[in-house]
């Protein structure tokens, strides 16, 4: 039987995190003044945390995770043509649950087939496969 093995992009990580230290040196050691401080320590705090949610919410998937094809039900397209998407898939407990998540512009049509992990206990908390930033995710026979 072959399953998804999830596996950290610490280089992913590792640019945020360095991102996030430059602004914080330029915040403590500029000399322009409270204005530039703010500027840069307040992006440095946006990043962080962004950082921290994204790691939070991916991991609980990843930790223990189900792996199930779904069906893209509706496609709307915003501003500057990203996409947002819902989905629906029936998880292994026999129930359906419908999703949602942003896209980006890669085209995508109502129908298609999504691949979507779901935390095992919870299929309420699903995301699609090609939607994770800080996992990749590999196939393997156990």
């Amino acid at each position: 039987m072959q399953s998804l093995r999830a596996t950290l992009r610490i280089h992913v990580i590792a640019l945020a995190i360095s991102l996030c230290l430059t602004l914080a040196f330029v915040a403590i050691t500029t000399k322009e003044g409270l204005v530039a401080r703010f500027f840069f320590g307040l992006w440095c705090l946006i990043i962080g945390g962004v950082l921290l949610t994204v790691y939070r919410k991916e991991s609980a998937i990843a930790a223990d995770h189900t792996t199930v094809s779904s069906t893209v039900t509706e496609v709307k397209v915003g501003h500057r043509g990203r996409r947002n998407i819902h989905y629906r898939f029936v998880a292994l407990n026999g129930v359906q649950y419908k999703g949602e998540s942003d896209w980006g512009v890669k085209p995508i049509s109502v129908g298609a087939d999504l691949l979507v992990l779901y935390k095992s206990l919870d299929p309420a908390v699903n995301r699609p496969l090609a939607r994770f930033w800080l996992y990749s995710f590999h196939t393997y026979t156990s």
